[in-house]
C-alpha cells in the first residue's frame, strides 16, 4: 500500500510517498481503507525529531495522528461492520490502510465527510479530557481556554459549552475570527499579546479568576494563567506551542490552591486511551449525531501535498483544519 513516511536518508528528515506492507488485522481490530486524515502540530514535531511517530518494528516511520474511512475488515462479534463509516486516533494515519483496536474507532455521524471525521477526532478526545476528565468541568465553571483560534481550540470552545460551561473566555494572538469564537460559544475574546492578558481574565470573570485553564500554548503563559486563576482553579497543560518553561509564582499557587495537570497521549496505555473514547463519546456522541459539535475545515487537500500542508501549519496560515484527502 502507499503512505507517507519520514525518509531520514538526507541530512534533514523528509516525507515522501513509499510503497509499505499494509497492516495485517489480528483479532479484536479493525481494518479501515481510509480516505481523509488531517495534519497536527506533533506531526511537526515528528519530522523534527522530537515525537516518534509509529511503523512496524524495524519499518518505516508512517505520518499521521488521525484517520477517517471506511471499515474493510472486522471480526464477526465487533461493534463494527464492513462498510461503516469511522474516524479514529491513530498513529500514522496518512495510509491507506490502518488496523486499530476495535474500541478505538468513532462512528462517523451520518451528516458528517470523511474530511469532517478526520478534523475531530483528535480535539474530540484532547479537549474532552482536558476539560472533563483532567479539568473535572462542573456546571457553571468559568474556562478560559488559550490558543482558542486553533483546531483544538474552537472544539474546547463548543465542548465547554455543551458541558454546562459558565463564562468562556477565548485568548488568540489576533482577533480575525472573534464572530466565529463567538458562534462557537465563546462569551468574551481576549488578545493574549496585548501585556494585560491576566488582567483582561479577571475583568472579564468580575474579578473572580476562572476555574478552568485551558492551555496550549505553554511556558510563555504561566505566569498570567496562574495570575488569572480563580481559587481552586485547574490549570491543564495541553500542548507547548510557545515553549516548555516558564516562570512560576509557587506563593500564588498555593495561595490560591491551584492544580497543574500535565496531558498527553504520548504515555497512556492502550486500556487508558480506550477509557479516554468510552468517557467522549458517553458525553458527546448525542451532540455529534445531532450536528451541535462540528470541527471547521480551513482547506482540503490531495495527501501528496503533505508538506505544503504542514508548512500552512507551520506558519500559522490557516483557521480551522488543513485536511489530506488520501489516495488522491
Amino acid at each position: 500500500m502507499k503512505a507517507m513516511i519520514i525518509d531520514c536518508s538526507d541530512a534533514a528528515p523528509t516525507i515522501r510517498q513509499s510503497e509499505i506492507e499494509p497492516p495485517s488485522r489480528t483479532r479484536g481490530q479493525v481494518l479501515i481503507r481510509v480516505q481523509a486524515a488531517s495534519v497536527n502540530r506533533a506531526d511537526l514535531a515528528v519530522l523534527a525529531g522530537t515525537h516518534a511517530s509509529p511503523g512496524a518494528a524495524g519499518g518505516p516511520a508512517v505520518v499521521g495522528l488521525d484517520a477517517a474511512g471506511t471499515v474493510v475488515e472486522a471480526d464477526e462479534d465487533s461493534a463494527f461492520s464492513v462498510g461503516d463509516r469511522v474516524m479514529t486516533m491513530v498513529g500514522g494515519g496518512l495510509a491507506e490502510y490502518v488496523a486499530i483496536d476495535s474500541r478505538f474507532p468513532v462512528p462517523l455521524p451520518d451528516s458528517w465527510t470523511f474530511e469532517e471525521g478526520a478534523g475531530a477526532i483528535v480535539a474530540l478526545m484532547t479537549e474532552h479530557n482536558a476539560l472533563r476528565t483532567a479539568g473535572r468541568l462542573r456546571d457553571g465553571d468559568a474556562v478560559l481556554i488559550n490558543a482558542a483560534n486553533s483546531g483544538v481550540g474552537q472544539m474546547a470552545i463548543q465542548i465547554a459549552r455543551h458541558l454546562g460551561a459558565g463564562r468562556i473566555i477565548a485568548g488568540v494572538r489576533t482577533h480575525r475570527e472573534d464572530a466565529l469564537l463567538a458562534t462557537l460559544g465563546a462569551d468574551t475574546v481576549i488578545n493574549t499579546g496585548s501585556g494585560k492578558f491576566a488582567e483582561q481574565v479577571l475583568d472579564a470573570s468580575d474579578g473572580q479568576g476562572v476555574d478552568i485553564i485551558i492551555d496550549h500554548v505553554g511556558g510563555p503563559y504561566l505566569a498570567d494563567h496562574i495570575k488569572a486563576a480563580a481559587l481552586q482553579a485547574r490549570l491543564i497543560g495541553v500542548g507547548r506551542l510557545g515553549g516548555a518553561e516558564g516562570t512560576l509564582d509557587m506563593e500564588t499557587l498555593a495561595f490560591k490552591r491551584v492544580e497543574i495537570i500535565g496531558v498527553t497521549f504520548r504515555t497512556r496505555s492502550l486500556e487508558e486511551k480506550v477509557r479516554i473514547v468510552e468517557a467522549m463519546r458517553e458525553d458527546l456522541d448525542n451532540a455529534l449525531a445531532e450536528g451541535k459539535l462540528k470541527p471547521r475545515i480551513d482547506r482540503v487537500l490531495p495527501w501528496t501535498e503533505v508538506r505544503s500542508a504542514q508548512n500552512l501549519v507551520a506558519g500559522n496560515d490557516h483557521l480551522g483544519k488543513v485536511i489530506l484527502q488520501v489516495g488522491t
